[in-house]
């Protein structure tokens, strides 16, 4: 009888150890959540850094896929040179300047003069010209507050250029008739909402030199905001095709002839 008494007692004791551990076993001790991954519309659209905060997209516009690439960087960290009498190529500038994002400037002439006016450190290097497609003005005062609109400051900015034509003011697109558009990459300079400064460039997906008709960016930039988010307040055009730079963490596009002048932001 006592025999038996042990062996009943042994087998609970095993039945209980047993049940003890299906349930533990069924049950599991940590649950790993899964990594959620931002889409483009829930990504951040300001720099929470002085480093520049850099994405791209595909809009299929009319057919061809552009490809916009942009940077968003804060007003202090951005320094604009010219570069007409060094002609540095884009490799070696953001080399010697420690660029995290590197971007062409406006336009300028066969001469090699800046087309209006053009502002470096304080320093005036080219003055202001009439033009009708050249309209636009971008610069950045002593306090560091970024500006793009149709007037030129009345002090001598930190940093400033003239370019064109605008392509946004006050967060409505302006109507464009170019004469002689070509399907050209497009270099664009904007204000964001949160008055950072946000460089985009515009190209054809398969090739890189080729991009949007100009009088076709407006529409596209509002595009570009459904798609991402993104809004962005006021725009200028800035020289593009084979003497343009688009240079960041996440796109590199060199140019095929030397720029003259370029935007550096650390």
């Amino acid at each position: 009888m006592g025999q038996m008494k042990k062996w009943f007692l042994a087998l609970s004791i095993i039945t209980l150890l047993i049940f003890a551990g299906v349930f533990y076993w069924k049950k599991p001790i940590f649950q790993p959540k899964p990594n959620k991954v931002l889409s483009a519309v829930e990504a951040p659209t300001t720099a929470p850094t002085p480093h520049a905060w850099k994405q791209s997209t595909v809009i299929n516009f009319d057919g061809v896929p552009i490809r916009i690439s942009w940077a968003i960087v804060q007003p202090k960290d951005v320094k604009l040179y010219s570069n007409l009498k060094e002609q540095h190529l884009s490799e070696q500038i953001k080399v010697d300047k420690s660029c995290s994002v590197l971007v062409n400037g406006g336009f300028y002439s066969e001469e090699n003069t800046h087309l209006g006016l053009f502002v470096s450190n304080f320093e005036v290097i080219s003055k202001f010209s009439q033009s009708a497609t050249r309209n636009g003005f971008l610069w950045i005062d002593s306090s560091d507050n970024v500006k793009i609109g149709a007037d030129f400051p009345s002090t001598i900015p930190r940093l400033g250029l003239q370019s064109g034509p605008l392509l946004k003011l006050n967060r409505e697109p302006l109507a464009l008739a170019i004469k002689n558009d070509e399907p050209k990459r497009r270099i664009v300079a904007g204000v964001a909402l949160d008055n950072n400064l946000i460089f985009l460039v515009f190209y054809r997906d398969s090739a890189e030199y080729e991009g949007p008709m100009l009088e076709k960016l407006p529409e596209i930039i509002d595009l570009f905001k459904k798609q991402t988010g993104i809004d962005i307040v006021d725009a200028v055009n800035l020289d593009g095709g084979s003497a343009s730079v688009f240079v960041s963490n996440y796109d590199s596009l060199r140019e095929l002839t030397i720029v003259g002048s370029y935007f550096c932001a650390k």
